[in-house]
């Protein structure tokens, strides 16, 4: 009887144990078993490995609690581009603004606040949409500074202009719940255009990711598109006569 009341109490002292523990990870998980133990009072010498291992438990219930830790995407940039024929100077009088930038790219602001435009006089023209993010939002930025202005009036030319649309970039924000120790991780940013911000002012309690295309990565994509076009131009004919060649330009580089 004296056994059963004994290791009654010890179960009831181990689950009191792990309600503190998981209530002092809950508040901050970057906390070691040894500091745990420290705010507990409990010797650590006896019940380290046991808090090491509550603490693993704990990481396992937060994650199945949580469920997949969804990141908030705060923006995204990309590019697309226009024929160069559309007429920039009518653009000025529709709400385009001209900048005092030496490459001349006018500056459209979207007036429902999803995005803004930076139009290259190559044609090129850098997207940036803010959250939340989706394809169609990416679309209405762009009919809106062309198609509704009536700088663009024909809907296949409006089309193509859609299908050029380039992932460019992008600001994940993953919450995480307790503050973080302030890093920036830059290591993959000219490798795989990532860079990672860890406690950063903005998000204190978050892991930021930001992401983008490469430069080299966007030349070669470039690069590969010209390729296709130019052997497309370039292919032999029924009559075994080669097609005259086209010109073989980077105007959009």
């Amino acid at each position: 009887m004296c056994q059963m009341v004994e290791s009654n109490s010890e179960n009831s002292y181990s689950k009191n144990i792990r309600h503190s523990v998981f209530a002092i990870l809950d508040e901050n998980h970057l906390l070691s078993p040894k500091m745990i133990c420290a705010k507990l009072h409990l010797p650590y010498g006896k019940y380290g490995d046991y808090v090491n291992n509550l603490k693993s438990h704990w990481k396992s219930h937060y994650q199945y609690e949580q469920g997949s830790n969804c990141s908030s995407v705060h923006a995204w940039s990309g590019w697309c581009y226009v024929p160069q024929y559309v007429d920039r100077d009518l653009a000025l009088t529709v709400g385009w603004e001209r900048t005092k930038a030496k490459n001349r790219w006018l500056k459209w602001k979207d007036k429902s606040d999803i995005g803004r435009m930076m139009w290259f006089e190559n044609g090129r023209v850098n997207l940036h949409v803010t959250s939340p993010v989706n394809l169609g939002k990416v679309k209405q930025l762009i009919s809106s500074g062309f198609s509704f202005t009536g700088l663009i009036f024909d809907d296949k030319v409006m089309l193509q202009v859609l299908e050029t649309i380039h992932h460019q970039g992008a600001h994940h924000v993953f919450d995480i719940g307790s503050p973080l120790p302030k890093k920036i991780i830059k290591y993959f940013e000219k490798s795989h255009g990532l860079t990672i911000k860890i406690g950063d002012k903005s998000h204190p309690k978050s892991v930021e990711v930001e992401s983008h295309v490469p430069d080299w990565a966007e030349r070669m994509d470039l690069f590969l598109e010209k390729l296709d076009s130019f052997f497309s131009a370039n292919t032999y004919g029924k009559d075994n006569s080669k097609k005259p060649i086209t010109s073989f330009s980077f105007e959009k580089g």
